[in-house]
């Protein structure tokens, strides 16, 4: 985001953001008291709506003021809520637009200016981010959510795994790590085995649901033209019946037209990670489906690593360098085009009218292995750029 927007917001609040910052730190209040807002806020969107989230500890009453960006906070919806996770939609809003917003409780207290992206009517170029697997290591994944956050991107993809277990305390780490990334866009992740299917994962984050559990176990919005679609790969927690179902829904959703279509879910279908080595079952369901429905690209996380393979014209990337332990890989497997280990890292994912190009951003080279160890920060000169040409295949090494 322009960083001359952030100084517009701090215009527009009468107060220099370094002051308001000293002066009003989240989670502080003009009264002193202890604070009430203990988690966010972050966002998601679909088509005109924005779903603005956050946690407080007590009954608090307030203002979401929000607006275009390049107009301030123009607008605002009043809210009186009791302790706990909320999840407050913003209706009616411009296509295509980037808003700030802000939310201020009646004790005093003001979270930072956040931003979100609304999906335009139509084409435009847009830029995502993906990246995955932050669980264990915070303090790597603020490494890689504070670069990201710098980013001119619409919104991010997770890829699973957010945190080692689904405890109160896991949660705090995540949100406080992810803090800038989750104010800078809009936040959409698909469900890893860490999170159990837990039902915390369901009450902190508002999906553009489809189907499972509480309505986002699987999911789907569209950016314009292009389709993005959630799935969860958890076969342990889906069942028979809920494996079934999610793949009928599958079938039908990828069956639309669109320039793109791209997929996310939690384990890689295929990879070199001598330990794991991909998912034969869910590989003869679903990489058929997605050969035939002509997906652009699947996107998962598991292997802390970075993979990128190519089978049947379908480019599958593997990204879980957002901080968890860092794992060896094994040999390549059969359309392997590009792997690395031992790198924080996230993708940058630039879609135009007539292509889309991948880069995979390093942020750090750690140690391999579940201890801590050197940490050497890297300049993000991407270690892979690949670009995928509507209705051209990739050449298979």
């Amino acid at each position: 985001m322009p960083r001359s927007t952030w100084r517009h917001v701090g215009r527009f609040l009468g107060v220099a953001l370094p002051v308001l910052a000293a002066v009003l730190p989240v989670g502080a209040s003009a009264r002193g008291d202890a604070p009430a807002l203990v988690k966010g806020p972050w966002t998601a969107v679909t088509a005109d709506t924005a779903v603005i989230s956050f946690e407080v500890s007590r009954p608090v009453s307030g203002l979401i003021e929000y607006g275009p960006a390049d107009m301030g906070l123009t607008a605002s919806l009043p809210f009186k809520v009791g302790g706990g996770i909320h999840h407050i939609p913003l209706a009616d809003l411009l296509p295509g637009a980037t808003y700030v917003y802000s939310i201020e409780i009646g004790s005093g207290e003001r979270s930072p200016p956040g931003y979100f992206h609304t999906p335009p009517e139509g084409f435009t170029p847009f830029l995502f981010l993906v990246y995955g697997d932050t669980r264990t290591f915070y303090a790597r994944h603020h490494m890689v959510a504070r670069r990201m956050a710098a980013e001119e991107a619409s919104f991010v993809v997770h890829t699973g795994d957010l945190v080692t277990s689904p405890i109160s305390r896991e949660w705090n780490e995540f949100f406080a790590s992810a803090r800038e990334l989750l104010l800078a866009m809009s936040f959409f992740p698909v469900i890893g085995n860490h999170e159990r299917n837990h039902f915390s994962y369901y009450r902190l984050f508002e999906l553009p649901g489809a189907g499972g559990k509480a309505g986002e176990q699987w999911w789907t919005f569209r950016w314009g033209d292009v389709l993005f679609v959630g799935l969860d790969s958890n076969t342990q927690f889906l069942g028979v019946t809920g494996l079934r179902e999610e793949t009928e829904w599958l079938k039908g959703i990828l069956s639309q037209e669109a320039r793109f279509k791209f997929v996310f879910f939690h384990h890689p279908l295929f990879s070199s990670d001598p330990h794991y080595g991909g998912n034969e079952g869910l590989a003869k369901l679903w990489h058929p489906i997605f050969r035939d429905k002509g997906v652009t690209a699947v996107f998962c996380g598991h292997v802390h690593a970075y993979e990128h393979i190519v089978r049947d014209g379908v480019h599958y990337f593997t990204t879980g360098g957002g901080g968890a332990p860092a794992y060896p890989l094994g040999e390549p497997v059969e359309g392997t085009l590009f792997a690395a280990e031992g790198i924080l890292h996230y993708l940058r994912v630039s879609v135009e009218e007539n292509a889309v190009q991948v880069e995979m951003i390093p942020v750090a080279k750690v140690p391999l292995g579940e201890e801590e160890g050197e940490i050497i920060p890297l300049g993000g000169e991407p270690l892979e750029v690949f670009r995928i040409e509507a209705g051209i295949p990739a050449a298979v090494p």
